[in-house]
C-alpha cells in the first residue's frame, strides 16, 4: 500500500509544437511529492535514498527551477510556488541537521 506524501509541489512541463509558420507552447501541471520512501514526478519515482540532496534557484520574476540530485544526475523542474516548505519536508525526512 502506498503511503500519504508528506508534502507536494506543483511544477510545469513545457511542450512546444512547431507548425508549418507558427510555434506555440503549452504547459502541463504535474505534482512532484515527497513520501516516506520515495519521491515520485510524472516521469519518474525516485527510491528516497537514491536522492542526494534537494536545491533550487529562485529568479526574479518569481519562479524557480527546483533540482531533486539522484543517483542517477540532477533533475530539474520549472515551479511557480516556493519550494521551501518540500526541501525542509525533506531534509527532516533524511535526518538532517541543518534545515
Amino acid at each position: 500500500m502506498d503511503s500519504e506524501a508528506i508534502a507536494t509541489l506543483s511544477y510545469n512541463v513545457p511542450h512546444k509544437t512547431v507548425g508549418w509558420i507558427e510555434q506555440t507552447v503549452t504547459t502541463t501541471n504535474c505534482t512532484l511529492s515527497l513520501h516516506e520512501n520515495k519521491i515520485v514526478s510524472q516521469q519518474s519515482s525516485y527510491p528516497i535514498h537514491a536522492v542526494h540532496d534537494c536545491s533550487y534557484r529562485p529568479f526574479s520574476d518569481g519562479t524557480c527551477l527546483f533540482y531533486l540530485h539522484t543517483n542517477q544526475g540532477v533533475r530539474s523542474f520549472h515551479v511557480n510556488v516556493d519550494p521551501t516548505f518540500f526541501l525542509k519536508s525533506f531534509r527532516r525526512l533524511r535526518g538532517d541537521l541543518y534545515l
